[in-house]
């Protein structure tokens, strides 16, 4: 059998070799707990400000603002409950308002601040995907005590009017959340001196280890930790430093940030190609969010009288690896809510697949892809 293509990056990514070696002295001879104040611990530490500066160096903040975590979904619960509730106990609002984008770790933590008392509004987007700036401006009030919306889109790859969101949110000095998850490598992370209260990365979606996540938590934000312990990470949150982890994210986030010009321009010529090849191939197939923004290596196709699953695993059976949506909800085949806010009909929403490429993918990868979806479907 030839050698499997993986066209699913959006929901992991293969650890790159350099992120690899950056991790493996943590596993040997810098072993200490960066906490301690011996030789060992002090090794550690050294290490660890190290990765933060890197980081740091990456957002454009100061490394103090680089909070490291287990991942994308810890840290989006810290900021949007965090935030909350720091700000509610300092009487500056109760009300939530996010996109009805948004991954199921800031979803579910809104949904557990509404049954605390939070008022929750939800702004749902275009039928291309996007969130109309205005709409989510116009949900906002003097009241808002947080909001979030996510960067790009970990579906359709529809990339959201964050520039837009955080200048209406400065205007009523409201801390925006934003899950920039799918960004690195693909996105510009660098905000400037008046990016958002809090954002998110898992070091996994590019090409970094799993169990590894970045909170930049703006200096000057109202925060409180909801987490007990040691007091770790400015008491921001609480556990013992995942070292190998820290740095394996900085070394990641730093190559991915340095090939980010190279790489989208060859994935976005790459997915260019792929989708005419798609159309070509494959009567009445459509692509989600194809009019606004994405993007540059995720396509997410639906092809009426298909069904997701059956497509996804006949295509897995050829030695193709792809997903019919979010990963977190891969295994229980459920629908995707990001095509039934977008409006989607019932055919689309059941016959959903989607591509998503990386740096290792080729042209030779896409066109195998193509004519196995076309052999399939016929």
């Amino acid at each position: 059998m030839s050698a499997r293509v993986y066209l699913d990056h959006n929901a992991t990514s293969p650890l790159r070799p350099e992120a690899r070696r950056a991790m493996e002295p943590y596993f040997g001879e810098a072993f200490g707990n960066a906490e301690s104040l011996h030789f060992h611990g002090q090794q550690a530490k050294a290490g660890l400000e190290r990765a933060r500066r890197t980081c740091a160096g990456v957002l454009g903040c100061d490394p103090r603002e680089v909070v490291f975590t287990s991942g994308g979904t810890e840290s989006l619960n810290l900021a949007l409950r965090g935030i909350a509730w720091a700000r509610r106990l300092t009487g500056k609002g109760m009300r939530i308002v996010l996109s009805g984008l948004e991954h199921a770790a800031v979803r579910e933590t809104a949904r557990s601040l509404e049954d605390q008392g939070f008022d929750l509004v939800v702004v749902q987007p275009l039928a291309d995907g996007r969130i109309d700036p205005a709409r989510f401006a116009s949900a906002l009030d003097d009241w808002t005590a947080a909001a979030a919306l996510m960067y790009a889109n970990n579906e359709t790859g529809v990339i959201q009017p964050v520039s837009e969101a955080l200048e209406a949110c400065r205007h009523l000095r409201i801390p925006l959340v934003v899950d920039a998850v799918q960004a690195p490598g693909r996105l510009p992370l660098n905000f400037g001196p008046h990016g958002p209260a809090a954002l998110a990365l898992s070091a996994h979606k590019f090409e970094g280890p799993k169990g590894a996540g970045l909170l930049r938590l703006k200096a000057g934000t109202l925060y409180q930790s909801h987490a007990s312990g040691g007091g770790h990470e400015g008491g921001a949150r609480a556990g013992t430093h995942n070292l190998a982890g820290i740095a394996g994210l900085a070394e990641a986030l730093r190559l991915a940030e340095a090939e980010r010009e190279a790489e989208t321009a060859r994935q976005g010529a790459l997915r260019a190609e792929f989708e005419a090849q798609l159309k070509a191939a494959v009567p009445g197939l459509a692509i989600h969010g194809e009019a606004a923004p994405r993007l540059c290596n995720t396509v997410y196709v639906s092809i009426p009288g298909q069904a997701s699953e059956t497509l996804v695993n006949a295509l897995d059976l050829e030695g193709i690896s792809v997903s019919s949506g979010a990963a977190c909800s891969e295994g229980t085949h459920t629908e995707s809510f990001v095509l039934r806010a977008m409006a989607a009909d019932d055919a689309q929403v059941r016959s959903a697949v989607r591509f998503s490429m990386g740096r290792s993918t080729s042209a030779d990868d896409l066109r195998r892809a193509v004519e196995c979806l076309k052999q399939k479907v016929s």
